[in-house]
């Protein structure tokens, strides 16, 4: 059964259940009460925790929230899309106003009138009409009236005309000083000055109802005042609406909760003074929300109300459906006639140039297959954009379809999930390790999703490493590489899963950055990655320079894998071996070892004929990439070369064996 979790969003406080019976309680995450910042920061927290109670799987979800209007949601679908996917939340989620739930849920069942009275008010009703009908809810220029926001000014305006002479004297004046610390006229000066008010004035309704419930006559004129207001948004909603017979009412919000007496003469009043055959107290909003979920789920899948409610929810779909979906066992043998290893172009390089450009060149090298990067530093395409807009995504399935899209991939924005997450990655995104990591698992599983879509049987991710430093050993110490492995198993997980469903092979890429570095530890991670998900496939994608510039033989690199070698790439290295500093372009160091550049194919040092031949022999089906990193030549002309010399060391046809 589909895992089910709601959230109610008012305006001081949201209430999420995540797992059955569980209620948390979170900060407001609307932007209107503690600015967007705040509020998406909030966001993220719930949404981390709906993930991390999902554990991968996909649920579904109702997200009632103050900040959405009846007929028109504005942008909080993509802000809420967003922040979800950000944190690894995937399913579907309805999204509406606040109140809606209570109106469809039992016992109103989409007919009657529900009444919010929080830190905001308002009204929504469906009756025999075919409009859902809205009163108020306006935020607090333009409605709110017998919210807490509005007890709140008033009682704080009584309790300051009291303290000056303008008006009578009040029990509210010394309950504000009491709760707030503050005399009357200090805390509206004090509450002025903020820069979000709101939630703060609401919170001043309790002295006025508290002194309403000790018998002070102006709290009391001010009761009477809110709940005037709120019989009479009633009346109009109902009204609005059309109903007539039997109706109800749903009444909740803070204000209703917080003071029982407060509910109990607004019922009398709607009944006496309305004809409301029954109102129903709202004491649990997520509750309501929950409730309403459940009765919207049929066949395990989530459908929008029926009837007039239908129009105000929006159903929102975490998970971009991938085009097709394939079974996950080792690469097929080639048919007949085609080559044993073919040729291929990372597009990496083409960073900058647009998709186009990249394409075309791999036409002109007539490459047999590409490696399509989604980082956001290449430019080559928006992956956000592609994880929400359906015609960006049927783009890019026209642009990509004759490229023989083989891998997808991102070595940039995947590296955040392990770090590291100082200054080492400001350069993707400057934020905090938690913000690093998130961005990183969506680009993780956004990339999976985009494979899947594009008919890619692999998607070659860069996680990055939690601590270099256990490369060594520490003198009476038992942490060591393996505590990085399951770092990398316990944080990967989501992706993993995701693969398995999508029938896409996630490739690891051996080198000084990741996690797996070495023969032993990628075989130490190819082993924990099947433990931690067995359903998933995981493969190496081999760079023999990348090996050899540690040391590493790199014909020894490609030997031994069988079908865990899924893919290849193929570029030169050069190690300089003099005392001085290297002159010229392209230099680094990948660690304490000599300095190296990287070069088109045979312009450096590495044994490409012994590379190619080991691979014959170990019967490897797939790509060898050429990889572009040379700093002296022009990329055309570098993948150009390397590209001539991989097809003049691959055999074209079947080899007829020795004739002697």
């Amino acid at each position: 059964m589909t895992a089910l979790w709601a959230v109610d969003a008012g305006g001081s406080t949201t209430s999420a259940i995540i797992s059955t019976g569980v209620v948390r309680t979170y900060g407001p995450v609307n932007p209107a009460s503690v600015g967007a910042d705040a509020a998406d920061r909030t966001l993220r927290a719930l949404f981390g925790e709906v993930a991390a109670a999902l554990d991968g799987r996909p649920g579904t979800g109702w997200i009632a929230t103050a900040t959405v209007d009846l007929a028109d949601p504005g942008g909080e679908p993509d802000r809420l899309r967003a922040l979800a996917r950000e944190a690894g939340v995937h399913g579907r989620l309805l999204l509406s106003n606040d109140a809606l739930p209570w109106l469809v849920a039992p016992p109103l069942d989409g007919r009657g009138v529900a009444l919010v009275c929080g830190t905001g008010s308002g009204f929504i009703a469906a009756g025999d009409r075919a409009a859902l009908t809205r009163v108020g809810g306006c935020e607090y220029l333009g409605s709110d009236e017998g919210s807490a926001f509005d007890l709140g000014l008033a009682g704080l305006r009584a309790a300051v005309r009291a303290e000056d002479g303008r008006g009578p004297a009040t029990a509210i004046a010394a309950r504000l000083a009491d709760r707030h610390g503050a005399a009357p006229a200090e805390l509206a000066r004090r509450l002025a000055a903020e820069a979000f008010p709101k939630a703060a004035v609401a919170a001043l309704a309790p002295a006025v109802c508290d002194a309403w419930l000790d018998g002070d006559g102006p709290a009391a004129a001010l009761v009477s005042a809110a709940l005037d207001e709120l019989v009479l948004g009633v009346r109009a909603a109902r009204d609005r609406a059309g109903l007539t017979g039997h109706w109800s009412v749903a009444a909740g919000g803070g204000v209703l909760r917080g003071c029982p007496p407060l509910l109990t003469e607004l019922t009398r009043r709607l009944r006496s003074e309305l004809s409301a055959a029954e109102v129903v107290p709202v004491t649990e909003p997520v509750a309501s929300v929950h409730a309403a979920l459940r009765n919207h789920v049929r066949d395990g899948r989530v459908h929008p109300p029926d009837g007039p409610a239908g129009g105000a929810t929006w159903l929102i779909d975490l998970d971009p459906a991938p085009r097709r979906a394939r079974p996950n066992p080792a690469p097929p043998p080639p048919e007949a006639g085609d080559p044993q290893v073919r040729v291929g172009l990372c597009l990496a390089a083409w960073g900058g140039s647009g998709l186009a450009a990249a394409l075309e060149q791999a036409t002109l090298v007539e490459a047999d297959a590409v490696d399509l990067p989604t980082d956001t530093t290449s430019g080559l395409l928006d992956l956000a954009r592609w994880s929400r807009d359906e015609a960006y995504r049927a783009e890019l399935r026209a642009a990509l379809a004759g490229g023989r899209v083989g891998c997808v991939s991102n070595s940039r924005d995947t590296q955040l999930l392990l770090g590291p997450h100082g200054p080492h990655t400001d350069p993707v995104l400057d934020g905090s390790e938690q913000a690093k990591r998130e961005h990183a698992l969506r680009h993780a599983l956004d990339t999976v999703r985009l494979a899947a879509d594009l008919g890619a049987p692999h998607a070659r991710l860069m996680f990055g490493v939690p601590d270099v430093a256990r490369w060594l050993s520490w003198w009476h110490s038992t942490v060591s590489w393996a505590d990085n492995v399951t770092d990398w198993c316990e944080r990967a997980r989501p992706v993993l899963r995701l693969a398995a469903e999508h029938g896409v092979t996630l490739l690891v890429e051996p080198h000084p950055k990741q996690v797996a570095y070495d023969r032993a530890s990628a075989r130490h991670l190819l082993d924990a990655a099947a433990r931690a998900e067995p359903r998933a496939a995981v493969r190496l994608c081999v760079d023999p320079a990348n090996l050899a510039a540690t040391g590493h033989d790199p014909v020894d690199a490609v030997r031994g894998w069988g079908t865990d070698l899924g893919a290849a790439h193929a570029k030169d290295l050069q190690v300089w071996k003099g005392a001085e500093a290297p002159r010229g372009a392209g230099w680094s160091r990948y660690g304490p070892g000599p300095p190296i550049r990287f070069r088109a194919l045979g312009t450096g040092g590495l044994p490409w004929p012994a590379i190619v031949s080991a691979l014959l022999d170990e019967d490897f089906h797939g790509v060898l990439y050429v990889e572009h990193e040379d700093a002296l030549l022009p990329r055309e002309q570098s993948v150009g070369v390397s590209a001539r010399l991989l097809r003049e060391l691959l055999p074209r046809a079947r080899p007829q064996g020795r004739t002697w």
